[in-house]
């Protein structure tokens, strides 16, 4: 049996109990607290949206300005009739921003540049690759790039004008990064909010933050995909380029592509959150263990009276009276005085009980029969008297055994399934009949009932088998089994020798009044060997007087029956058994043997040998005349009877014999000493 499992205690309970109040008001304020932050969040998400859509409009603002301005200047008629030096001073007339110049290029080289002062010489650019895809009367704002005067980042908005002439100007306002970034700072984002602006490559234009550290560079891969994917707004997680944890709002520039990021760090959202969680753990670990200390007090002072409780059960085991404490709670005395009263009941009830016992252990050594008690395996646990003399065995010899080690091998397979059987629950009873071998080797039967006792579910706990000895009963069962059939089969071959009778009285030619004298004749010499023995109530007679009484009815002629042989005082039981054999013989001789023919006839000769201390006696039966055997017949009752009284009852020696003419039977008894014979 495993080791049992240990149990939780009062205190435990309650302190359980208290935990299970306290954590989940616990659970539902941090549950709060989050939804406060899930609140406070997507008021920053919504915030960062607004301002990255507005700063997204102050830079469409800024750069429609310069459009205008370049839109202006355009159709300036200095510049269509290629007057450069009067549309030189109107260009620096018309420039409000700091940080902003004028270019205009021709095929050949730049031809107006307000960065350098009036007259200077102006540099030659030989590459065109900033006007591929400009057309004329089409605008459009560049990413950020390096002017090739300033030296610095900086960005344009860039314009193709057709001349009077024809020939095609480029003009170029430009704009340092640095007044983009001024633009951002005009803003007012809060110090630790950052703010950007990116190009359409994901270049870093201007940045509220760390600006002469990030501007020109990449902004963050993530961001820099989104850029180039055109994505038009949206709210991420990310790491700013100087690795602080941020919530960012990123908007796209309908007008110039570029894209506007607004940034707060994480740990501003998450602070207030933290810190409320924080101080709900300390409250929350402060109350839960208060409550535990409270709810061990408590169960200290339930736990006692309930252990007492304990001790009076144990007490009340025992048998011994109960005396019960004051506890200060009601339930534990009303507890307590059940108890007390139940050890009263319990003593008389263990009185009576001895009582009752007493008369069953006197009844149950007593009882007639055997009863035994079995477990599944059906090893024996209990067996009384009766049911140990049944088998010569004594109570500790049987203790432990299987209830089979006395039971033959034959009646022992049916046993053994039943009880399977009763031990799964298939059969609660059952009877059977068993041939068993004492401890003494004699062999006897016994009648078996085996009944199953259960628990509350039915489970097998053992079976009272009750063993009945009914040897005698089942070997007077068989001796009148027995002599039924012999009767049966008597009457039967009776009927058989008067119809025989009958015939052969008829059949010979006489009168019929003749045939009916012969034929009472007959049946009077039948009648003549019933009451031979009846009168001797088959207890004894001369073998003589046995074979003129059975073959008398057939001695028509001198010369058809023949016996011989000195005069034999048989015993009772040897004078009923050889009156049976010559019956069955004679029967067989008149139904299918010799004397069923007329002509048919019958010798039998005895003889006795060995006058020592055994005698045997020699009957030769032989039948002559009758009708021819072409074959054995097959062994009816006649012949097994014959067979069974000869060998059994007298323990002699039968040779039947199926000569041609008819049957003929040997038969060899011990008869007895000599002096045991008459004259």
């Amino acid at each position: 049996m495993g080791a049992r499992p240990r149990l939780a205690s009062v205190r435990s309970r309650l302190i359980l109990l208290a935990l299970a109040l306290l954590i989940p008001a616990l659970a539902a304020a941090g549950i709060i607290v989050y939804a406060g932050y899930r609140h406070d969040r997507q008021e920053v998400e919504k915030h960062l949206q607004e301002t990255a859509r507005a700063l997204s409009l102050v830079v469409d603002r800024q750069f429609g300005q310069l459009e205008a301005l370049i839109w202006a200047l355009s159709t300036s008629p200095q510049l269509l009739e290629k007057d450069y030096a009067e549309f030189d001073a109107r260009a620096r007339a018309a420039i409000r921003l700091p940080d902003t110049w004028i270019v205009v290029a021709d095929e050949r080289g730049q031809v107006v540049n307000t960065l350098l002062p009036p007259g200077s010489s102006l540099p030659v650019i030989e590459s065109k690759d900033h006007r591929r895809g400009l057309t004329a009367g089409q605008i459009r704002i560049s990413n950020l790039f390096t002017g090739f005067m300033a030296r610095q980042p900086a960005v344009g908005v860039d314009a193709v004008v057709l001349t009077k002439d024809g020939s095609e100007l480029y003009v170029n306002i430009n704009m340092l990064a640095s007044t983009v970034s001024s633009i951002l700072a005009d803003q007012g984002l809060p110090p630790d909010w950052i703010g950007a602006i990116v190009d359409r490559n994901g270049t870093v234009v201007a940045r509220s933050r760390d600006a002469d550290r990030f501007v020109g560079k990449p902004a963050t891969s993530e961001n820099v995909e989104r850029v180039r994917a055109g994505l038009r707004q949206g709210v991420f997680e990310s790491i700013s380029l100087d690795g602080v944890p941020t919530l960012l709002a990123l908007s796209r520039s309908p007008g110039s592509g570029w894209s506007t990021i607004v940034a707060v760090p994480r740990s501003e959202i998450t602070a207030a959150p933290w810190h409320s969680a924080l101080y709900l753990a300390g409250a929350g670990g402060l109350l839960l263990t208060l409550g535990a200390m409270m709810a061990w007090l408590v169960g200290r002072s339930i736990a006692d009276p309930v252990e007492g409780l304990g001790i009076l059960a144990q007490r009340l085991g025992r048998g011994e009276p109960i005396t019960v404490p004051a506890s200060g709670l009601a339930e534990i005395e009303r507890v307590g005085s059940a108890l007390a009263a139940a050890s009263m009941e319990l003593q008389e009830r263990e009185a009576a009980l001895r009582t009752s016992e007493a008369r069953l252990r006197a009844t149950h050594e007593n009882a007639a029969v055997g009863i035994a008690e079995v477990d599944r395996e059906g090893r024996f646990i209990s067996v009384n008297e009766t049911r140990c003399k049944l088998t010569g065995h004594t109570r500790e010899e049987l203790i432990g055994r299987h209830f089979a080690h006395a039971t033959e091998a034959g009646s022992l397979d049916h046993d053994l399934e039943l009880f399977a059987k009763q031990v799964a629950g298939e059969l609660d009873t059952y009877t059977t009949e068993s041939q068993f071998r004492r401890k003494n080797g004699s062999s006897g039967w016994a009648r078996v009932s085996s009944t199953a006792l259960r628990d509350a579910s039915g489970g097998f706990l053992h079976a009272v088998r009750v063993v009945e000895d009914i040897t005698e009963r089942r070997a007077a069962d068989r001796r009148q089994k027995l002599l039924i059939d012999e009767l049966n089969h008597r009457v039967k071959n009776t009927l058989a020798t008067v119809q025989s009778l009958a015939w052969q009285s008829n059949r010979s030619g006489i009168s019929p009044q003749m045939a009916q004298e012969r034929f009472q004749e007959r049946l009077l010499a039948l009648s003549r060997t019933h009451n031979l023995l009846n009168e001797t109530h088959w207890e004894g007679a001369s073998l003589r007087t046995i074979l003129e009484t059975e073959l008398g009815p057939y001695m028509t002629a001198p010369s058809r029956i023949g016996i011989s042989g000195p005069d034999v005082q048989l015993a009772p039981k040897q004078a009923v058994v050889l009156g049976m054999a010559f019956h069955e013989l004679a029967t067989n001789a008149v139904k299918y043997g010799a004397l069923s023919t007329s002509s048919g006839k019958v010798n039998v000769d005895w003889a006795i040998d060995g006058w020592d201390s055994g005698t045997v006696m020699t009957v030769d039966w032989c039948e002559l005349g009758g009708p021819v055997v072409e074959r054995e017949p097959s062994p009816g009752f006649g012949s097994r009877l014959l067979r069974q009284t000869i060998t059994r009852e007298l323990a002699g020696q039968l040779d039947m014999r199926f000569e041609r003419e008819g049957a003929c039977c040997t038969i060899k008894i011990p008869i007895g000493l000599p002096d045991q014979q008459a004259a």
